[in-house]
Formats: structure tokens, sequence, C-alpha cells
């Protein structure tokens, strides 16, 4: 099985992997879990990734393989050549990558992490959306809110810690940081702390962001 996470929203990006990693992890020690655990950069060969995802757990039911920016790099275009597509061994990679992915074995979890969006025409998204059929391949794109939507965010995060935020508050804040997703949840933490169990104000915002 699967996962592909991409998009510029790092923040959002970060906590459903971290939610993710957690499911995973349930019910095993978690120093078995970080052994069954690999981290794998975007230079990482085929061969490596293969290697690592087809290596048998221990003592576990599963093995977790992370790579970060491989698709991106694969998709770029040759440096030096303006508008150029990915090269030639860029494209064998992605052809060997799409035949290995559907034969990965039950017991590893791959998960790509992006901090681009993909484009549609990205050979793996497509197998990943024929992968989705048999639930073996997922794709969750990860897009900071627009301005219209930080509001709602901004609510549904204080709402979700157990706070409470006034309207004049919640707009306040929204102008004062924008959507920068991290920052925005520090403040909120700084915010509901200081608040102490009470709506946070507009007056707090002011004293404290």
């Amino acid at each position: 099985m699967f996962y592909i996470f991409h998009g510029e929203d790092e923040f959002s990006r970060a906590e459903e992997l971290a939610r993710l990693r957690a499911k995973l992890a349930e019910g095993s020690d978690p120093a078995m879990a970080d052994l069954n655990t690999s981290v794998l950069d975007s230079q990482v060969s085929l061969g490596e990734l293969r290697h690592a995802c087809d290596a048998i757990p221990f003592l576990a039911d599963r093995r977790l393989v992370i790579v970060h920016g491989l698709l991106s790099r694969l998709s770029q275009g040759r440096k030096g050549k303006k508008g150029g597509g990915p090269s030639a061994a860029q494209q064998a990679y992605l052809r060997d990558l799409a035949a290995y992915l559907p034969q990965l074995p039950p017991t590893t979890r791959l998960i790509f992490i992006e901090d681009r969006t993909l484009p549609a025409s990205h050979p793996i998204l497509k197998v990943a959306k024929e992968e989705g059929k048999k639930r073996r391949g997922f794709v969750k794109v990860f897009q900071p809110p627009k301005e219209g939507a930080l509001p709602g965010w901004i609510r549904r995060r204080v709402e979700g810690k157990g706070g409470h935020i006034s309207s004049e508050a919640v707009t306040l804040l929204a102008a004062l940081v924008g959507n920068d997703l991290r920052q925005l949840d520090q403040e909120i933490e700084k915010l509901l702390l200081y608040a102490g169990g009470r709506q946070v104000t507009s007056r707090d915002v002011r004293l404290l962001v």
C-alpha cells in the first residue's frame, strides 16, 4: 500500500503524516516502530527504495518507508534545459517505479511526501488512481486555505483544541498572521493558554500577536 501526500501546505501535510504514523504504530512497541521505519530523500535510487520496501518487518506487522521529494524530482526538467522535460534516466526511473508499486509487499506502507502539487499527468499519480480502486493507493493534496477560508480554519482549530474565540478575534488574527498555518497554530496555542478557558477576544490578539 502506498500514499502520496503533495502540496504547498507543509503544516497540514506534516500533521497528516504524524497521524498516519501514529495509526500504523498502534499496538506496537515504539522502539520496534522506529526500527521498522526508513526515511529516504529525493536522491534515493530505485534499488535502495526497493530494498527498504521489500525488507521483512522485524518483530512487527508492518514496515513504514517515507520518501521526501522523489516524485517532484523525477518530474522536473533537466537543469540547464529550459522548458525541457525529464531526462531519459528520470523517465526510466518513473516507468520502473510505476511497474514496481503494484507489487509492494502487503507488510509495507510507502509514503511519498512532496512539498509542491504534482501535475495531474504525473505517471505515479495515475498508478495511485488505479491502485486506489483496490484500496492500495491513496492520494491527498494539501493546499493552504485561501484568504476567504482562513477564518473558518482558525475557528475550527480553536474549537478542536477545546477553546472559544470571538468573530472579531478571528478576523484580526487572520489579518495579522495570514495563511502561515504553523504560525497560526502557535499563536492559537498561546492565546488559549492566556485566556485560561474563557473566550479569546480581539484584545487578547492585539496584546499577544
